[in-house]
């Protein structure tokens, strides 16, 4: 508390004149001037356990000590103390999701840190309390598992709208705390440069570079005459996936879905993190799985949709079939070839692409940050893996119209080989033409030839879709 002079001493020490000269009164000292007036007490001082007075109180480590419009002098300005070095899991801060970061200090129970950021163009922004949260690292944590920390030091987890970041931005982020035993100024200052990944841009950037795969392959698998419209009808992911037979073909749409999600996931995490990430064994298992049944399956397929060596062989010999490959055309593939066989609706067909959706769905859901820990039960793991082996079984089992024509089409051989061997029998020796061979063997044998022939023909024509001549139809004597 301040006092007064006395007027006594007053005039002593300040005497008006001095030897008949006047003189100006002097100023009072600089610590009267300074205190505050006698109608204001003074903060009373208090004392700590050792008696000292503390002349200036300590802040409170749970509340701000940076109010708005300081940011340039008590984090910028470099006067405050120096805190721990700043580290991170990734190469950039994902917004719009929470992720730690590490601060090389000890943690300190009931001390918390605050944030900030600098944007390098005058603009500074400071993190809302309940954004910036402080808790002790573990063995466990990634920081410490990947020896960027040590256990007991100081996690910040960060948790930032996708307003703070545009276009990866370099920023200046400070952690603080605001535990200083004098002042209210932060006690350690951290600072450290980073860049900031917007998450909804990322987002937009991964939908684009799907849809250009996806047409990408269209386009690949275009038609030399195609048109716009007919290459929009040509996206249908039927078409884009059928098989050799022109249908659409389920294990490959399903190879084909899990590999563009894994894509998209693994791009988007490349995005938001700038890095890449391991695959947990279970998605290893599910594009194994997928793509062994594609492989299986199209193995199924071309055994059981295609034609036998010597029939074909046989065929190519009467003309039937062109000399060169046919072009397989799936603009007749359909979304009902993923759940039919042969036109019939095929259950097991429909409980793999079920499943399928299912493990696409969780594999969303469980979004980039648990690519590497991504598990899916054992019991789901098996469904999925047994209606593949289901699936593949009853493509092994189902016969099918190209069987049926397999068989009429060897039978027909069976019948030209009787033809032959009648009229060569009669003449005791090769036959040199038709007309020769019809002598020898007889009208009745040749007209039964042509009825069979015609009856395969039928087949084969409702199968393939090709016409064969009436010309065609004559046994083959060569």
């Amino acid at each position: 508390m301040a006092f007064l002079p006395s007027a006594k001493s007053a005039e002593q020490n300040n005497p008006s004149q001095i030897d008949g000269q006047q003189t100006a009164p002097a100023q009072p000292p600089a610590d009267a001037r300074s205190s505050p007036p006698a109608s204001t007490p003074a903060p009373p001082a208090r004392e700590t356990k050792t008696g000292e007075v503390a002349a200036a109180r300590s802040n409170d480590p749970q509340k701000q000590c940076v109010k708005a419009g300081e940011f340039a002098v008590e984090l910028k300005s470099g006067r405050n103390p120096v805190g721990g070095t700043i580290v991170f899991a990734t190469n950039f801060l994902p917004t719009n999701q929470r992720v730690d970061v590490g601060v090389r200090a000890p943690f300190v129970e009931g001390v918390r840190y605050f944030a900030g950021i600098d944007y390098r163009d005058g603009e500074t922004y400071l993190l809302k309390r309940q954004d910036v949260v402080t808790r002790r690292a573990v063995e466990s944590d990634l920081l410490v598992e990947k020896h960027l920390l040590e256990p007991d030091q100081s996690i910040v987890t960060l948790n930032m709208g996708d307003d703070f970041a545009w276009f990866w931005n370099r920023v200046d982020l400070y952690l603080y705390t605001c535990n200083s035993p004098i002042g209210e100024s932060p006690w350690r200052v951290s600072v450290t440069t980073v860049r900031l990944s917007p998450y909804w841009l990322s987002i937009g950037i991964i939908v684009v570079e799907l849809f250009f795969l996806y047409v990408w392959i269209a386009f690949a698998l275009r038609k030399q005459d195609h048109t716009l419209a007919s290459f929009v009808r040509a996206l249908n992911p039927a078409r884009v996936t059928a098989g050799p037979d022109g249908k659409g073909s389920l294990s490959t749409f399903q190879t084909l879905s899990f590999s563009l999600v894994v894509v998209a996931l693994i791009s988007l995490l490349l995005l938001q993190t700038g890095m890449l990430t391991d695959i947990s064994g279970t998605i290893l298992t599910l594009l194994g799985i997928s793509g062994i049944g594609a492989t299986v399956a199209k193995g199924a397929d071309a055994q059981r949709n295609s034609l036998s060596a010597e029939n074909r062989a046989w065929l190519l010999r009467l003309g039937w079939i062109p000399m060169a490959k046919a072009t397989v055309d799936p603009s007749n593939a359909s979304w009902r070839d993923f759940f039919t066989t042969d036109g019939v609706f095929d259950v097991y067909r429909y409980q793999s692409f079920i499943f399928a959706l299912v493990v696409i769905g969780a594999l969303i859901a469980a979004g980039v940050t648990q690519l590497s820990t991504f598990v899916i039960p054992d019991t789901i793991l098996g469904i999925v893996g047994l209606s593949q082996v289901v699936y593949i079984g009853g493509k092994l089992v189902t016969p099918t119209n190209m069987s049926d024509l397999n068989a009429a089409i060897a039978g027909l051989r069976t019948e030209e080989n009787k033809f032959k061997d009648a009229a060569t029998t009669a003449k005791q020796g090769p036959v040199a033409s038709l007309a020769d061979a019809i002598t020898f063997a007889g009208q009745s044998a040749y007209s039964a030839y042509r009825e069979k022939a015609k009856d395969v023909a039928v087949i084969f024509t409702a199968e393939t879709g090709i016409v064969v001549s009436d010309a065609s139809l004559d046994p083959a004597l060569a």
